[in-house]
C-alpha cells in the first residue's frame, strides 16, 4: 500500500514516515510533504493508495487540498489528523469522503486499525478489478457462452459492442484441434502458434481457447470479411504449420455459428465432428459441410482376408499377419465410409481374432485381446487402431510361443512364465512347482528352445513394457510393478541394455 504523508509538524511528520514501514512490511512511503500546496504536487505525482495529512497547515489546508483532489478525481484514501477536537472539522473532512479522523498526539494502537481496514478494503478492491477484468476478457467471454455459463443478453451485447466491437449475433466460427493423449505435452506450443498464425491478418480477428477437458485447443473467429476465404486460408495455411509441429496428426474441426448464443451448439458439433475423422485422409479439416457433400460408400471387407489371417496364426507366419492386419486397414480406408460402419468392421474383424486365439487354445491370450476390444470403441485415429490391431498380432505371435517339437516340461515352463512374469516369477521358483531341479530345468529349457530360461523371462518382460510404454500413460514405477520388477531404476538399466535407449527416450521417440 503506497502512503504519502502530509503533516507541518516535522516531528510528526518525520516520525510516521519512519514507523509506517515499521507497522507492516507492504507499507509503503511514496512520499511526504509539509503543507497543502507541496502535497497536492506529491499526490498528483505519486498517485498513492493513502493519504495521512493534518487539517491546519500553511498556504493550502488539508480540507482545500482535499477538496481539490476531489474536484480532480484523484482516487485514494484519506486519513486526517488534526489537534482540534473540532466536530465542524471532521462534518467537512467526512462530507468529502475520508477514511478515519485522527487526533493528535496519535495513539499507535488505533492508527494501526484503521491502516488495517483500509488495506483490507483495497485488497477487496483490487481483487474485485481483477475479477471484473477476467471476466469481461474476450477470451473470457467465449469461454463463457461456450460453456452456457454466461447468459447472451442485452447487458453482455452493451459490453461486447462497447469494449470489442462484437455483436452477440454477430456469425463466428470455431476451428479446434483436437489433440488427444498428445494434449498435456503439446497444448501450450500449439496455442502460441495458433496466436502467432491468426494474428497476422486483417481479414478477420481471433480468441485462442484452450480446454484440457475436451483435450483440444479452439480458436473462435469473428469479424470476417470473408469466411470462405478465412476458412480456404485455414485449410491450405494454417493447418499444415499445424501439422508440421506435431509428432501425431490431431484432427482438425470447422464449425460455423450464428452469434454468442449458438456456441454451446458448436461445441457440441465440434466433438460430433471428431467421429468422422476415420472416414478421412489424415489432416483434413471436418465440417458439417463436407459431411454433407461426400458419398459414403457400404462397408464389408472380403471375407478371404479372415481366411488368410486364419492361415497365418495357424502356420506361425507372424509377419503374414501383420501383412493381413495392414491390408484389412487399407481396404477400410481406400473409400470413404461412415465412421459407424467402420467400427463395426472393426469390432467384427476384432473377434474373429479372437476365435482364432481361443481356437488354437491360447487361452491366456483371450482377456488381453479382449480388453483391447474397449479400447477401439473409443478410437476416433487410424493410427491408435494400427496401434491396437499391432497388440492383436503380438497376442497371436506370443500364442504361437509353442512348438510340437518341445516337451510338456519345457511347454509349461514357457506357459508359466507367461501367466506369472508379472509377478517375479524365478527359475527356482518355476522348478519347484514342476517338481525338477533348478540346474535340470535350465538345462533342458535352453537345449529345446535355443534361449536361456532367464532371458526368456526377460524377453516377455521387455516386450510388455514396450506396449505399455506406447499405449499408456503409466509411470515408470507402475510398469515397473506390473510386469514383476521391484525396483524401478533396475528395470530401465535392463530395458537400455536390451534397446540402447531407457523407457523415457523410447516412449518419446516411438509414442
Amino acid at each position: 500500500m503506497k502512503i504519502v504523508v502530509i503533516e507541518d509538524e516535522n516531528s510528526i511528520r518525520n516520525g510516521l514516515v519512519r514507523m509506517l514501514p515499521k507497522l507492516k512490511d507492504t507499507y509503503e512511503v511514496a512520499g511526504c510533504a509539509s503543507d497543502g500546496k507541496e502535497g497536492l504536487e506529491v499526490v498528483s505525482r505519486t498517485r498513492p493508495d493513502l493519504v495521512i495529512m493534518d487539517i491546519q497547515m500553511p498556504r493550502m489546508n488539508g480540507l482545500e487540498m482535499l477538496e481539490i483532489l476531489r474536484e480532480k478525481h484523484v482516487d485514494c484514501r484519506i486519513i486526517v489528523l488534526t489537534a482540534y477536537s473540532d466536530f465542524t472539522y471532521a462534518k467537512k473532512a467526512i462530507d468529502l469522503g475520508i477514511e478515519n479522523y485522527l487526533l493528535k498526539p496519535i495513539k499507535i494502537p488505533e492508527l494501526q486499525r484503521t491502516l488495517e481496514m483500509i488495506e483490507r478494503s483495497l485488497m477487496q478492491e483490487w481483487e474485485q478489478e481483477k475479477l471484473q477484468e477476467r471476466l469481461l476478457s474476450l477470451e473470457q467471454i467465449f469461454r463463457g457462452c461456450m460453456l452456457a455459463e454466461l447468459p447472451v443478453e442485452g447487458a453482455l451485447n452493451q459490453i461486447t459492442r462497447e469494449k470489442y466491437s462484437l455483436d452477440i449475433r454477430e456469425p463466428l466460427v470455431v476451428f479446434g484441434i483436437w489433440l488427444d493423449e498428445g494434449y498435456q505435452s503439446e497444448a501450450a506450443s500449439i496455442q502460441q502458434l495458433m496466436e502467432e498464425c491468426t494474428g497476422r491478418t486483417d481479414d478477420y480477428r481471433s480468441v485462442v481457447l484452450v480446454s484440457s477437458k475436451y483435450q483440444a485447443v479452439m480458436t473462435v473467429l469473428y469479424q470476417m470479411r470473408d469466411k470462405e476465404k478465412v476458412k480456404e486460408r485455414y485449410g491450405k495455411s494454417v493447418l499444415p504449420v499445424i501439422s508440421r509441429n506435431l509428432k501425431d496428426m490431431p484432427v482438425f474441426t470447422w464449425v460455423e455459428c450464428d452469434g454468442l448464443e449458438q456456441l454451446p451448439a458448436a461445441l457440441t458439433d465440434m466433438l460430433e465432428l471428431r467421429k468422422w475423422n476415420l472416414s478421412y485422409p489424415e489432416g483434413t479439416m471436418l465440417s458439417s459441410q463436407l459431411v454433407k457433400e461426400t458419398r459414403f460408400l457400404p462397408l464389408k471387407y472380403p471375407i478371404s482376408l479372415e481366411v488368410e489371417l486364419r492361415q497365418a496364426a495357424a502356420l506361425r507366419q507372424d509377419r503374414a499377419v501383420v501383412k493381413v492386419m495392414r491390408r484389412f486397414v487399407q481396404y477400410c480406408r481406400e473409400e470413404p465410409h461412415e465412421p459407424w460402419e467402420i467400427h463395426e468392421a472393426i469390432m467384427r474383424f476384432a473377434i474373429y481374432i479372437i476365435s482364432i486365439l481361443k481356437s488354437i487354445g491360447a487361452a491366456q491370450e483371450v482377456g488381453f485381446a479382449q480388453s483391447l476390444i474397449a479400447r477401439m470403441t473409443q478410437s476416433q485415429r487410424w493410427k491408435e487402431i494400427e496401434n491396437i490391431l499391432q497388440e492383436f498380432a503380438q497376442a497371436l505371435s506370443r500364442s504361437n510361443g509353442d512348438t510340437p517339437s518341445l516337451s510338456p516340461l519345457v511347454k509349461q515352463a514357457q506357459h508359466m512364465i507367461k501367466e506369472y512374469y508379472s509377478q517375479g516369477i524365478t527359475l527356482e521358483e518355476i522348478a519347484r512347482k514342476l517338481h525338477v531341479s533348478e540346474e535340470y530345468l535350465s538345462a533342458q529349457f535352453k537345449k529345446e528352445t535355443g534361449v536361456p530360461f532367464r532371458d526368456t523371462i526377460r524377453d516377455v518382460r521387455m516386450k510388455r513394457v514396450k506396449e505399455l510404454l506406447l499405449h499408456s500413460s503409466l509411470k515408470l514405477n507402475q510398469i515397473a510393478d506390473m510386469v514383476g520388477y521391484s525396483d524401478p531404476k533396475y528395470m530401465s538399466k535392463v530395458f537400455k541394455e536390451e534397446t540402447g535407449m531407457l523407457p523415457a527416450e523410447f516412449r518419446k521417440i516411438n509414442g
